[in-house]
């Protein structure tokens, strides 16, 4: 099936010479007040404040996303910090409980 797939769109996509009569159809269709080729086509004029307007979005929009990002890493940072602090206030706990317990058993001694 995929082979008859291919084949078909081989065949269809196959480079074929036009009709003789081709450019005359091709032209007859053009618009007969069509510019002569060469001509330059006057554009309408821009807005240039539509290019400031969307150049100071652009601009906003980068510097609020750089904002955003310096934000999430000091939020991440901040989570690191605390979690940091746990770890060492369970280790220093620990160390307390031994050091007594320690103490205690020499006192008991």
């Amino acid at each position: 099936m995929n082979h008859e797939i291919e084949q078909a769109l081989q065949d269809a996509l196959k480079r074929k010479q036009p009709s003789p009569d081709f450019a005359a159809r091709v032209m007859a269709r053009l618009p007969e007040t069509a510019p002569a080729r060469g001509t330059v086509i006057a554009m309408p004029a821009r807005r240039p404040w539509l290019a400031i307007a969307i150049a100071a979005t652009l601009a906003i929009g980068s510097f609020a996303g750089l904002r955003y990002q310096q934000y999430r890493q000091g939020q991440e940072a901040k989570r690191q910090l605390i979690l940091a602090l746990q770890i060492t206030s369970e280790k220093l706990t620990l160390a307390q409980h031994k050091v007594v317990g320690i103490s205690e058993r020499r006192i008991d001694q």
